[in-house]
């Protein structure tokens, strides 16, 4: 069986489509796996390093880039469906999987131009425009939950499966995860990231709650700052006399590439509210502290947001309300009281499915087994 994947720009599309691709191997070995992204996406560095093969077309956005930019995105677009086209006349996928990004709209368009069965992945409450359109001609809409199922076309066949988890973030051990950053086993630690590629004003935040939350004993924090974020996070804690790793009280980067051990070995996280990391954090049933961002569109991280704080698995701080000494309470007060995070705990994994790409690699390969019997 051959499956093409295809989904990037962010860890938020990237990491879904390795989940599955994951798994769709874990339960047919033979299977052949191809994936389409961007060449300046996250995509074009992970995909390699996990040993899949990776081709980049061209693609950009629609929304959001004004009038005058909506003909150089056609056109765009247009040849990006060329460009998925050729690759699937070559390779002759019997499936096709997408995670969204701007990438998978002409991967979705050309699949249904070739009669490939396509199965689409919402890692939002609120769905893109990507995949609520091409939901149209989709042979499944994987959903993370419920809620996620009325803003899809009626006729569209949603099925929710959660977000799909790579298995190290669900397999590691926290014992695992203080021996891989270097850890000591006792004391408290707060993960604080800002996505996979930051947030300046979720930094300068954790930047001015940080001398708090290091003054109870035994607290540590991990720090992921974002690539373009880190020099000048980096200069901000010298102002404030805070030098990293001091003491192996701070462990500051710029990238975490082993999130898995950070989530395995949190007490609290701080961070933004992609489906993604949302899903990470309730299939460890981490306790968490989100601020939605309100510069995505149609404010989906608002959306995804509500469904934790509903089910009493995260504090929610807006960020029009974010400061230093607000986010240094709401972290300190969970810090300083086990029971609440143990509560939060028991919700969070209440929320989680850790068999969601296991459910959606049952999908795909069905998909793909009704093509291949004609």
């Amino acid at each position: 069986m051959r499956l093409l994947v295809s989904g990037g720009g962010t860890g938020g599309h990237v990491y879904p489509a390795l989940a599955i691709a994951g798994a769709v191997r874990e339960q047919d070995p033979g299977v052949e796996i191809l994936y389409i992204g961007t060449a300046d996406g996250l995509e074009a560095d992970i995909v390699p390093e996990e040993g899949l093969p990776f081709e980049a077309i061209p693609s950009r956005g629609l929304v959001g880039k004004g009038l005058l930019g909506v003909p150089a995105g056609v056109a765009v677009a247009a040849s990006g469906v060329a460009a998925a086209w050729r690759i699937m006349k070559r390779f002759r996928p019997d499936v096709s999987v997408g995670t969204g990004g701007y990438v998978s709209g002409p991967v979705a368009v050309a699949a249904g131009l070739r009669g490939v069965p396509l199965i689409l992945h919402e890692q939002n409450v609120f769905p893109g425009l990507t995949n609520r359109l091409a939901s149209r001609w989709a042979a499944a809409v994987a959903v993370p939950f419920e809620e996620a199922r009325r803003y899809f076309p009626r006729g569209a066949r949603v099925v929710v499966t959660g977000n799909p988890v790579r298995r190290s973030v669900i397999d590691m051990t926290r014992e695992e995860g203080l021996s891989l950053l270097g850890l000591p086993p006792d004391g408290l630690v707060v993960y604080a990231v800002g996505g996979s590629r930051g947030a300046q004003v979720l930094n300068e935040a954790v930047v001015e709650a940080l001398p708090g939350w290091l003054e109870l004993p035994g607290v540590r924090v991990i720090f992921a700052t974002g690539r373009r974020y880190y020099d000048r996070t980096v200069a901000a804690l010298r102002e404030r006399g805070i030098r990293v790793r001091d003491g192996g009280k701070i462990i500051l980067v710029p990238y975490m590439e082993r999130a898995d051990a950070a989530l395995a070995v949190a007490d609290v996280v701080v961070t933004r509210a992609g489906g993604i990391t949302l899903a990470e954090i309730t299939s460890r049933g981490v306790p968490a502290v989100v601020v939605p961002s309100p510069n995505v569109v149609h404010r989906h991280q608002d959306y995804n947001a509500e469904v934790l704080r509903r089910a009493g698995a995260a504090k929610v701080i807006p960020e029009a309300g974010l400061t230093g000494p607000v986010l240094e309470k709401t972290v300190r007060d969970l810090l300083r009281h086990p029971e609440v995070r143990e509560k939060m705990r028991r919700a969070a994994r209440g929320l989680g499915r850790p068999g969601a790409a296991a459910a959606l690699a049952r999908l795909v390969l069905e998909a793909g087994r009704r093509r291949r019997a004609g």
